[in-house]
């Protein structure tokens, strides 16, 4: 009796580990099938979002804003940038570079542009202009000089409000950047107080410059040492007691505007240039000992 109770509870046993195998074999059936539908059903889902996506609104640029333009008007900018309200985000996704580079070639004023989406369509864009310089003259308009050395093509309005110079005569694209190169070096002071630099070269110096101040001095001054000398105009013009013309050509001497250089004493000039070099090679040595402490 014994054995056959124990021979029923080893067949239900049997039976049972059976069936559980049965059901964890038909378990792992379903889950093989899920998973090879997912690899089908996942990517259609990714697809349809997508496709419902770009037909929304939410795909579109809805405004266009623009930042840190300076001088720039924007609506120059938003031209330039032929892109409008309602245009797809991926006129400008992936095109950065490209419209970036249009638009300098368009605008010499811009340096650069940089594009955010913010609120997943409104489109920012920071732009970064060159630094105003001074003003060309050409007939009777004024066109903005730029640190690049470039000349604008659209006419100043109100170029006087400003304390920008007018750089004048410099045809050289090359001699008009180096100038600009020598006039961002000065102290500030300086700069604020020059009107115009005008390029007017002779058979004997063929890079001389006239330097037009707001003070009401001039400065007769050879390009190649443009900024050493004229480091030096605020010790020159306190010791003037007149407005006049102050030659930094070779050596120092000056003589005021009235007088006509031709008829001017020898004698006085001859006396004024000596100040004039005095003051000169005191500046200098000041500068040197100050750059020897410094060093």
């Amino acid at each position: 009796m014994k054995s056959k109770l124990f021979s029923s509870k080893k067949s239900s046993n049997r039976a049972s580990r059976i069936s559980d195998d049965f059901v964890e074999l038909h378990k792992q059936k379903i889950k093989n099938k899920m998973k090879s539908s997912s690899y089908i059903i996942i990517p259609l889902v990714v697809l349809l979002l997508i496709l419902i996506y770009l037909v929304s609104p939410m795909s579109r640029i809805s405004s266009i804003s623009v930042n840190g333009n300076g001088y720039i008007s924007q609506k120059d900018i938003k031209r330039e940038l032929q892109l409008d309200e309602g245009d797809s985000i991926f006129k400008v996704i992936g095109h950065k570079n490209k419209i970036n580079q249009r638009v300098i070639n368009d605008d010499h004023r811009v340096k650069s542009l940089d594009f955010k989406f913010t609120g997943f369509n409104h489109l920012s864009v920071s732009v970064s202009p060159y630094k105003e310089i001074g003003y060309e003259t050409r007939g009777n308009k004024q066109y903005l000089i730029l640190e690049n050395g470039k000349v604008t093509n659209i006419a100043v309005k109100n170029p006087n409000d400003s304390k920008m110079p007018y750089i004048v005569k410099f045809n050289n694209q090359s001699l008009l950047k180096s100038m600009i190169e020598k006039y961002v070096r000065l102290p500030k002071d300086i700069r604020d107080n020059i009107r115009v630099i005008s390029y007017s070269p002779t058979k004997v110096y063929p890079d001389e410059l006239h330097v037009y101040m707001r003070d009401g001095n001039r400065v007769i001054i050879l390009m190649h040492d443009f900024n050493d000398k004229m480091g030096f105009y605020r010790s020159i013009a306190t010791q003037l007691k007149t407005k006049s013309v102050i030659n930094l050509e070779v050596g120092a001497y000056s003589f005021p505007i009235n007088d006509d250089k031709k008829s001017s004493n020898t004698t006085t000039k001859a006396s004024t240039k000596t100040k004039l070099k005095e003051t000169l090679n005191k500046d200098a040595k000041k500068t040197t000992t100050t750059t020897k402490k410094r060093n």
